[in-house]
């Protein structure tokens, strides 16, 4: 996958309150805020690479080296938010030039829910006939993933405590040699999550 994060979330799927609460931590016990808000994030980005979706909102730029065949682009990561001050599709042509598409005329998103959201011609448009630069010439800046914390599902909220609870109980044990086992029920419960697609 062609892709570069730009913006990483402003907030995790869990607070750290509700993962205190989940290890049964006290919630004014301090000590360990930095150490559990680190296995979050963490967490949640294993979560990510499993289910090959963006959890949380977060903005990307996806490359292209040509324009599509048909009428659109698949864009990874699910969960397309329609943010329009933030997202854009622009070339740049054989001379160095960049120009940005205009949304609605030139192209349209198509947020699809909680699957892979597209950029989309509008009906019998057609893609720029420009000479395009050689590397990496047009960039799709999109913004994905749920935007709430009320908005992601309690499976992957689930799976990230249990992700959580397991790295917090066994931290060290690899060390002298011992490793976290395959957790099924983390696997059950993202199974139904999970992208496929090919980037």
């Amino acid at each position: 996958m062609n892709a570069v994060l730009i913006t990483p979330p402003t907030l995790e799927p869990i607070s750290l309150e509700k993962l205190k609460l989940h290890l049964k931590i006290e919630l004014d016990v301090l000590d360990e805020d930095e150490y559990l808000e680190g296995l979050i994030k963490s967490s949640r980005e294993h979560v990510e690479d499993i289910t090959r979706r963006a959890i949380i909102s977060q903005t990307w730029d996806y490359y292209l080296q040509n324009w599509p065949d048909g009428d659109s682009i698949t864009l990874p990561l699910g969960n397309l938010q329609d943010v329009a001050l933030i997202q854009y599709v622009k070339y740049v042509n054989s001379a160095g030039t960049s120009t940005t598409l205009t949304v609605t005329t030139d192209y349209i998103w198509q947020t699809n829910g909680e699957g892979f959201g597209k950029v989309i011609l509008p009906y019998a448009g057609t893609w720029p006939t420009a000479t395009l630069y050689p590397s990496n010439p047009i960039t799709i800046r999109f913004v994905c993933g749920w935007a709430t914390q009320a908005l992601v599902p309690f499976k992957i909220k689930a799976a990230i405590k249990m992700i959580c609870a397991e790295l917090y109980e066994q931290r060290g044990e690899s060390v002298m040699g011992m490793t976290i086992h395959e957790n099924k029920v983390i696997d059950r419960l993202l199974a139904s999550k999970r992208l496929w697609g090919n980037f």
